[in-house]
């Protein structure tokens, strides 16, 4: 599977565009609303793709970074 689910319907985000993953805070909400159209309820992740959108993800970072690491090590 080439793409991670974020936890809310249908935002999906291809493995290979994946920059970073960070803690969420309201001071991205503006680049959240840019890349989504808003801010869902319950965000705890924010994934950072290489063209410089930010997505929500209700998942915990620690489960995010886990299954992009084990993504990119599948692929080494």
């Amino acid at each position: 599977m080439d793409v991670l689910w974020l936890g809310y319907d249908g935002l999906t985000v291809r493995y290979a565009d994946i920059a970073a993953i960070m803690h969420y805070h309201p001071s991205l909400d503006a680049r959240i609303i840019g890349a989504y159209g808003r801010v869902p309820a319950n965000v705890r992740a924010i994934v950072v793709t290489g063209d410089g959108s930010y997505f929500p993800s209700s998942w915990s970072i620690d489960h995010l970074r886990q299954r992009w690491y084990d993504w990119r090590g599948a692929r080494a």
